[in-house]
């Protein structure tokens, strides 16, 4: 078990449980094809925005627990 007071284990625990609500909510969206008359999606650049987000957060992450990316 992790030790919660760890600060460490509790931003992992955090990180994860973050991650685990995305998978929920992008499994709960139906597919929705790609084609030139599709009505409104997901907007690419807000998708690239959160990924950079995401990557950057990551990074900073893998720095403090001393990991190479």
């Amino acid at each position: 078990m992790i030790d919660a007071t760890d600060p460490v284990a509790e931003a992992t625990q955090r990180l994860e449980a973050a991650v685990e609500r995305l998978a929920r909510a992008a499994s709960a969206r139906p597919a929705m094809p790609r084609g030139a008359d599709d009505g409104p999606g997901v907007d690419p650049a807000a998708v690239a925005a959160l990924a950079a987000r995401l990557d950057e957060t990551i990074a900073r992450l893998r720095g403090v627990l001393g990991e190479e990316a």
